[in-house]
Formats: structure tokens, sequence, C-alpha cells
């Protein structure tokens, strides 16, 4: 394997898959077409309902038929997320799209990650891991706020323009997801038949089991990283409709977006230095700097709006990168989509508890 070459697709990959028009401004384009906050909160509860059926399934797929395969899947029922929902036209059609959009986060969620290390592993390279890492956020992070930047534009094209968009940048990432190659570190020794996928699924769910109550420590990273998480993620999507009902117009609606996302390519130039701290320490500073992004969220005014984005961006990404390369120093190999799928999990379960709650408080509180 290449590792260089290795490298830059991932880092190709994670730029095409998140430079999405209308999916980085999902809240806003719904708000657009007359869908209610409360509307949005239940669509955001299905996605992560549907979550908490797939995600576990899809981290023991790719632990059972390889991670190269259940990325470029990913990608491709992303694709079907974006058309599903060209074609929605109340909330049935919307939450089927969103059920789709959940499956594709579940194929690529610990799957990435996994293949990532493991093919930093295979190189003797592991102890890069949080550097690379940081670098597929930057990447990540770096195409949706360009995304964001143009979100004028976005509202400008209309939702079918953007969707469309958005459906071409899934292909361009299915053709990136297929030119990878699978490590052979973690990689299956033999790719059980569809008949035996039941009985595999079984094993991963049994090995993971094991592997969590040998280690209460991952267990209880992954719960305060779900906790983080979902404070974060919701404080991002409801700022979309909070900036234009505090008064932004088109003109400095993206900027001001923009700004808050960069808090994520903050938080992730954050990360190797705050590693250097107590682990405790860093998730407290990162933990304090989403509660004061929820603050200043409430004070409607567009440039503190933009404020709390940004805070939120920087503690949510930073303990993430953190927290994930803690967890991968813990699993093994042949395990590890499935473990980092159950953390994954845990942000599932959170989030199908507090999204209609915040959509309701917003639409009070609003």
């Amino acid at each position: 394997m290449n590792l260089k070459q290795q490298v830059r697709r991932l880092l190709l990959l994670d730029g095409l898959s998140n430079f999405h028009l209308a999916g980085t401004a999902w809240v806003l384009l719904l708000s657009l077409r007359g869908f209610t906050p409360v509307q949005i909160g239940l669509a955001e509860g299905v996605f992560h309902l549907a979550s908490l059926c797939f995600e576990l399934p899809s981290g023991m797929l790719a632990d059972l038929m390889g991670r190269r395969e259940t990325l470029a899947a990913s990608r491709a029922v992303s694709a079907l997320g974006a058309l599903a929902m060209l074609l929605s036209q109340g909330v049935p059609g919307l939450c089927l799209a969103m059920a789709l959009s959940a499956l594709s986060y579940n194929l690529a969620s610990g799957t990435r990650e996994a293949l990532t290390y493991d093919s930093l592993l295979q190189m003797g390279r592991e102890d890069h891991y949080l550097r690379l890492s940081t670098w597929q956020n930057i990447c990540w992070r770096g195409a949706g706020a360009a995304a964001l930047l143009c979100a004028g534009l976005t509202v400008t094209l209309g939702w079918r323009r953007a969707y469309a968009l958005d459906l071409a940048a899934d292909l361009a990432a299915l053709l990136a997801a297929l030119g990878l190659a699978e490590p052979a570190a973690g990689a299956p020794a033999v790719r059980p038949r569809l008949r035996e996928l039941p009985h595999g699924f079984l094993q991963c769910g049994k090995d993971a089991l094991s592997f969590l109550r040998a280690s209460p420590a991952a267990g209880r990273l992954m719960l305060v990283n779900a906790l983080i998480g979902a404070a974060a993620t919701l404080l991002g999507f409801f700022l979309q409709d909070g900036m234009v009902r505090a008064g932004a117009g088109e003109t400095v609606l993206g900027p001001l977006l923009l700004a808050a996302a960069l808090g994520g390519t903050v938080g992730s130039r954050l990360a190797p230095l705050l590693e250097r701290l107590p682990f405790r320490g860093a998730a407290v500073l990162c933990a304090a700097a989403v509660s004061a992004a929820g603050i200043l969220c409430l004070t409607g005014n567009p440039l503190l709006l933009a404020l709390g984005g940004f805070l939120a961006g920087v503690g949510d990404d930073a303990f993430q990168l953190l927290s994930d390369a803690r967890l991968n120093q813990l699993i093994p190999s042949h395990r590890r989509a499935t473990l980092l799928s159950v953390s994954s999990l845990l942000f599932s379960m959170v989030m199908l508890v507090l999204s209609p709650l915040a959509g309701a408080l917003w639409e009070i509180l609003l």
C-alpha cells in the first residue's frame, strides 16, 4: 500500500463528502420551504432514530466485508438521500430522505476512522493518527465552510438545484472511495457469504460487549463525547434559523455562517495542543466552550450567534479528535469499526432524545 497516495485519497474523500450546498444549510432551506421548527426537529429525530437502528450493523458490516466497500456504499446512499430530498413534497418524504442520510452517515461513521488508523498501523505510523485525523477534519470542515459561504447563493439557486449539486458531489466522492486501498491490518481474513452475515453480526456484537465489559473507561469516554457532540450539533443546526430570524440578510448570512463554521477548523488545530494537558482537563475546557456557545445563541444578536457557533465548533471538534485518538489506542483492529460505531450509537441515542425537545424549546424561545 502506498501510504502517501492513501492519505491523499482519504483527504479528497473527506472534502467531497462534505461539500454539500443544500445539506450544509438544510435547516435554512427547510425553513424557507415552509417547514416549522417542530417539523424540522422531528426530521432530525427521524435521522437519529434511523441512525440508532443502522449504526451497529453498519460498523459490523465494515469489519466483516471491508472498509473500502463500506465507504463507497456510504456515498452511494448519500446520493440516494439527495435524490429523495429532491422528490419530497411533505413530512413523510422529508423523513425518508433523512433516514437515507442517516444510513449514509452510519456506513461512513467509524469506517473512515478504522480505515485511516489501520492504514497507519500497517505501515507502523499509528502515532501519526491524531495529526492525520486533524487534517482530515480540516478538509471536512473546510468543505462544509465553503458550502456555508455559498449560503446566499444556495438560497438564490433554490433547494432543487442545490440538492442536484449535492447529488453530483456524492457521485464524485463515490469514485474517490473506490480508489482507496483496503489495509491488511483489520481486514477480514475471509468475507462471509450473505447467509453467513447474521452469524458474523452476532460474533461482532459479542466481541464488542466483551471489550466494553473489560474496559469501562472506553464506555465512559464514548458517553462524554456523545454529550458534548450532541449539544454542539444542535446549537449549530438551529443557529442557521436563528440568524435569519435575527435579521441577517443574504449578503451577510454566508460570511456569518462561515465564521461560525471556522470554529471546527480551529478546534481541530487545537487538538494536538490540548493533548499535552491531562485528558480530564482538556474535556472540561471543551465542554466549557460548548456551554458558553449555548448562552450566546440565546442573545438574538447575529454577531453573537456566529460567535456561539464558533465556540461550539471549537469545543466539539477538539474533543472529538482527542477522544477518537484515545479510543483507537484501546480497541482491537479486527473490531475497530464495530466499536467506533458503538460510540456513534451513543451519540444518536442522545440526539434522539434531545432533537425534538430542542426544536420545541427553540420555537418557544423565539
